[in-house]
């Protein structure tokens, strides 16, 4: 039989032994409504974990896009009414937390009900519970929507003390991403940059809470400046629809029918099989610090800025664009990132395969938690960018700094013997900062890094270069203020850029998706004289940051 004939008997065999499965289960009742406990923590993708870290840290989270898919399975389901969300703390960023809460609203636009329950809600918390039906409270819990708070922490001073500097060049004042090492407070700049970003994400939490809960912002802005609220004021408040144990859900629901989840998998119907497509959509992730050499993480995300957390080796991202270019199956490509930047020269290579990528098929950007400085870099080659309302981006510029360790030489009595061959060969020695000769010469470098910032958001954005420095200059933006400047082309989630992709590619809806990772082999560069180091990443990313060479790198990081 010819493998085309074949393949379609394959798939009609399928598809009967499908609806032969899913009449049976349609025989079942008892899935009134189904229970499922959120982790504080989801990625937006699902992680990839080998032996070692499954054995160290078990199974990964569920992610952000199988638990949509997982929502989308039960609103398929006539069977079930509904879903019980059990919420313990949620420890995600803005951007994460709205994708959340547009699973919730697909899962309702398609007639399930869902009902949050907690033992007590905080503003994250309560701003996700605020898309759902009903919002439940366990007996002696507490609604605490205490607002934002930010820190900025500043240790020039105490840095000095054991005689310890940093020497910063920066294309502007707003491109603070070393100020916490180099300035004993906020500047002005700053401090204004760090207002407007509060303001964004808090009017955007207390919109979305005054939506959901059908009541009026200042009304939201009440109840967050008088929180703490105990269980009784607010049930009396309608801050929450009810005061429930768990073992109440069955009578407060009015169902004996309440299970959990995984005891409801094999019992859901399974969806349709699509119609097979030639073509698919590749997500295409650049999530961490950007480094020159290869992409990593280290078994244990450490809390030390410019160190801890994953990497976007140059090489790695490199290699996975031209494996792409290579795929003609890969009919468009959604750039995934989830990162502040990093160096500029990484930034640079990534670019300019992307650059050449868009040129053979679409190239859609959807911006996750943050992408900014080197993560907006990354993003000038699409044709199409797409952000959540709190996503943190824009930073256009450039800084560079190398510590000065000279003064903690001499608190230590340490003895150096100095031989130079070149006037500027201690140019990124540690001992001294630069000399007023040098720093005009690293200023030179740093203003020729940030033009081609700007040419290329200029050329991608089709902007003037003075439109583009208007809003450049390392301000940051949330994804919402970065949609008004023209940053940005539409606010929406992964889902909305998967749309997009497809309908410039013009791929129907039953077009699958993969998400792109691990290493490829060495390929060529196609099209672009894309020329990177192919030696093996070994070093701190510190060595990277802090070497007197630019960064395009994001002055902090919100939570």
């Amino acid at each position: 039989m010819p493998k085309l004939k074949l393949g379609h008997a394959l798939r009609i065999l399928r598809r009967g032994r499908r609806l032969l499965i899913n009449r049976v289960r349609l025989r079942h009742t008892g899935l009134d409504y189904l229970t499922l406990t959120l982790p504080a923590a989801m990625p937006a993708l699902p992680e990839d974990r080998n032996w070692f870290l499954r054995r160290v840290q078990g199974e990964p989270p569920i992610s952000l896009w199988e638990l949509d898919e997982i929502f989308t399975r039960i609103g398929a389901d006539p069977r079930v009414r509904g879903v019980v969300l059990t919420l313990r703390g949620l420890s995600m960023s803005l951007a994460d937390l709205q994708t959340l809460r547009g699973s919730i609203q697909r899962l309702r636009a398609r007639g399930k009900r869902v009902i949050c329950h907690a033992q007590s809600y905080d503003l994250a918390t309560y701003y996700v519970a605020s898309a759902a039906d009903q919002l439940l409270l366990q007996p002696g819990g507490d609604v605490s929507p205490l607002g934002l708070h930010q820190e900025a922490v500043f240790l020039k001073d105490a840095l000095a003390q054991i005689g310890v500097a940093l020497d910063v060049v920066a294309i502007s004042p707003y491109k603070g991403a070393f100020d916490q090492f180099s300035r004993g407070d906020v500047s002005p700049e700053g401090r204004e940059q760090l207002e407007w970003l509060i303001d964004s994400r808090y009017e955007q939490l207390i919109a979305g809470i005054a939506e959901g809960r059908k009541r009026s912002a200042d009304e939201v802005r009440r109840m967050i400046d008088t929180a703490p609220h105990i269980d009784t004021d607010a049930l009396a408040a309608g801050y929450v629809d009810g005061v429930v144990h768990e073992e109440g859900l069955y009578k407060h629901l009015g169902s004996e029918h309440v299970i959990p989840f995984a005891d409801a998998r094999k019992r859901l119907l399974l969806p349709p099989i699509k119609p097979p497509s030639e073509k698919y959509v590749a997500v295409l992730k650049v999530t961490g610090l950007m480094v020159p050499g290869e992409s990593g993480a280290p078994p244990v995300d450490l809390p030390i800025p410019f160190i801890g957390g994953e990497r976007a080796g140059d090489v790695t991202v490199v290699q996975q664009v031209r494996a792409l270019m290579k795929d003609e199956a890969a009919a468009a490509v959604v750039l995934f990132i989830d990162s502040g930047g990093g160096a500029a020269i990484a930034a640079e290579a990534m670019t300019s395969a992307l650059e050449e990528l868009a040129k053979t098929r679409p190239l859609v950007v959807y911006m996750n938690a943050v992408a900014a400085s080197g993560g907006y870099y990354i993003a000038t080659p699409a044709q199409h960018i797409v952000a959540q309302p709190g996503t943190i981006t824009g930073s256009i510029g450039v800084v560079t700094a190398k510590p000065v360790t000279g003064g903690l030489r001499d608190l230590l009595r340490v003895k150096a013997f100095e031989l130079m061959r070149g006037a500027n060969a201690n140019l990124y020695v540690d001992s001294r900062p630069f000399t007023e000769a040098q720093r005009a010469q690293v200023r030179r470098i740093i203003e020729a890094s940030y033009q081609r910032f700007v040419e290329r958001v200029a050329r991608g954005r089709k902007l003037t270069p003075e439109a583009v420095d208007a809003v450049g200059g390392g301000r940051v933006w949330t994804g919402a203020q970065a949609f008004g400047q023209g940053l940005v082309d539409e606010l929406g989630d992964l889902r909305a850029a998967i749309k997009k992709a497809r309908e410039l590619a013009q791929l129907p809806e039953s077009a699958p998706v993969a998400v792109v990772g691990g290493k490829v082999k060495n390929l060529p560069p196609q099209l672009a004289e894309t020329v990177v180091p192919a030696a093996r990443y070994a070093l701190h990313n510190a060595r990277h940051i802090t070497n007197g060479k630019a960064q395009a790198i994001l002055p902090f990081s919100l939570q």
